[in-house]
């Protein structure tokens, strides 16, 4: 037990041009000047925040818990509001500056309200060194990690522990080792809170090989129907390990870009979170809603599939969001790129949107950005398309059309439509198509990876009778007698053709799902089928997982499952 309280309060005043001051300590309120008969009509007062430390009282040691107050009303954290973090970030500075050490650390439970069970733990230290930590749980395997130190200063070590279980009382023991003496050893144990989703924290895990060949990270179960502000991170064995708390919109995926991880977390704003867990920036779109993902450049601007709020069709612009200005603007225009095409499409309803009509022509749903000409690969999934764009920052133009050819036949870009090398189907509603550049390879090939849902549907073309890719279903929703694909093509813009390399059969799903290569094995999720899945590089199932719920689950999906092994953010990358 620590030996003594750093439960605490601050208040800091914040207003339209007064910042967030910058001590942690007490901000008072200037007294008022007496007013005169022909005084102009008091301002409101300056949002008066607060930020209280409270020791959590299901934990054997002093772990603590920060809430805000505006105004006296308790404010919710998980609106990312910039001045609500500032007076979070004041008040840990506060907390650190009390004395602490290896063996008595502060320990804050989720301080930013990003991370429902992170841990920031900080300490002060006389020298560099490592600190290791295994969570442990009843009914559940150990969790170990090597936190990565956020303190670039010798004399301090500050990270984010990640791996508690909500709901659950956890043990999490940890090793400071410095680089020059003896280690020590600290150990607290809590009852975490439970899963602010609801969720569950253990998913059916089928080990169809050797759990053993599972590569290192975590799983992210990203827009997740039934609770589509929240992001779970699963580990190997299927156990809830971390949860975003979101904005009232799914994560479509998560970037990394400097020490900061990007993600969205509502229809029109995007932020940087550092590995602590502190909300750096946040970056409003006024004018778009960003819809099903983005990519990042490599000089730090957001490639993002959007729709343009003031048009009248939707999912068709691409908006580029500089990480560092945080200026934006609209890049591409497919209403400009494909106007001919378009003009053979129609407004089509009820559907996802609402009671009436939509003119959801095209339905981009993966981006895949290349320094290549500055290019992106974009799958449409209206019209089962795969198509690249070139110079998206400077004047795009379409570069290739891959696609059932009938479906472009007598249009004005007919012609950019590559040749198929071999006898196999194309894709039909397809989703995650990304390019993999391979050294092996000559200049101008390249490999593309997709979730090819073998679902056939476009309804903005009521009229198209043309053939459709063979084996392509009506089916709308999941069914155990159908199968989707994990597809790659091999990609040679020389010789303008495609081809078929490898095809892998898994779970149907009609609509949203993805896979990911993650240099050899892969994960592939069906969504509607409510399964993910890691394979081998052999393309055999390494270990299968479950997500769904008991009862109904024909609406249910997640969008996305990507894995990542977060290193050089919470963990010391191997």
């Amino acid at each position: 037990m620590s030996k003594r309280s750093r439960a605490r309060s601050i208040t800091i005043l914040t207003a339209a041009a007064l910042a967030v001051s910058g001590s942690p300590a007490l901000a008072v309120t200037p007294p008022a000047a007496p007013r005169t008969p022909d005084a102009p009509p008091l301002v409101p007062a300056a949002d008066q925040l607060v930020a209280t430390a409270e020791t959590y009282p299901a934990a054997d040691t002093d772990v603590l818990t920060v809430t805000v107050t505006r105004n006296g009303v308790p404010e919710q954290r998980g609106g990312f509001a910039l001045d609500v973090q500032e007076v979070l970030d004041a008040a840990l500075e506060d907390l650190t500056s009390a004395d602490s050490s290896p063996g008595d650390p502060l320990l804050v439970l989720n301080p930013f309200g990003t991370n429902t069970t992170g841990i920031l733990a900080q300490f002060d230290t006389e020298d560099n060194g490592t600190l290791t930590y295994t969570v442990s749980s009843p009914g559940t395997a150990d969790f170990n990690r090597v936190a990565k130190d956020h303190d670039p200063s010798p004399s301090s070590f500050e990270g984010q522990l990640i791996g508690v279980v909500p709901g659950a009382e956890n043990t999490v023991t940890t090793t400071w080792q410095p680089d020059g003496g003896e280690p020590t050893e600290f150990s607290f144990t809590m009852t975490a809170p439970p899963s602010a989703s609801g969720d569950r924290t253990t998913l059916e895990r089928t080990v169809e090989g050797d759990a053993e060949e599972l590569t290192d990270g975590l799983f992210a179960v990203m827009g997740l129907r039934r609770h589509i502000d929240y992001t779970l991170l699963y580990d190997n064995a299927g156990v809830l390990r971390a949860e975003f708390d979101l904005d009232d919109y799914r994560t479509d995926r998560l970037e990394f870009y400097g020490d900061t991880m990007v993600t969205t977390v509502g229809t029109d704003k995007v932020v940087r979170i550092d590995g602590l867990g502190r909300v750096v920036t946040s970056h409003v779109l006024d004018g778009y809603e960003m819809h099903h993902d983005f990519d990042v450049t490599d000089d730090g601007k957001l490639v993002i599939l959007a729709t343009e709020t003031a048009k009248g069709s939707v999912e068709d612009v691409l908006v580029s969001l500089d990480l560092q200005t945080g200026t934006y603007e609209k890049t591409v225009d497919f209403t400009e790129l494909l106007a001919d095409y378009k003009s053979r499409t129609q407004p089509y309803g009820p559907g996802p949107y609402g009671p009436g009509e939509v003119d959801d022509w095209l339905h981009l749903n993966s981006v895949d950005w290349s320094p290549d000409g500055d290019s992106v690969i974009v799958s449409a999934r209206e019209n089962s398309a795969i198509l690249k764009v070139d110079d998206v920052h400077g004047s795009p133009t379409v570069d290739y059309i891959i696609g059932q050819r009938e479906v472009w036949a007598g249009t004005d870009v007919e012609d950019l439509l590559l040749e198929k090398a071999g006898d196999f189907p194309d894709s039909a509603g397809q989703h995650s198509v990304v390019r993999h550049d391979d050294a092996e390879l000559a200049d101008g090939q390249y490999y593309l990876t997709m979730f090819d849902n073998s679902f056939w549907r476009m309804s903005s073309r009521p009229d198209y009778t043309a053939p459709v890719p063979v084996g392509a279903s009506p089916v709308p929703t999941a069914d155990p007698s159908l199968r989707s694909e994990y597809r790659k093509y091999l990609v040679d813009e020389n010789a303008g053709t495609y081809t078929e390399v490898e095809s892998v059969p898994v779970p149907y799903s009609a609509i949203v799902s993805n896979v990911q290569d993650l240099g050899g094995p892969l994960v592939v999720n069906s969504g509607q089928a409510l399964t993910f899945a890691e394979y081998d590089a052999q393309r055999e199932v390494v270990a299968r997982y479950g997500y769904a719920l008991e009862g109904p689950t024909e609406d249910d999906f997640a969008y996305r499952v990507l894995k990542y092994g977060f290193g050089n953010f919470w963990f010391v990358a191997d």
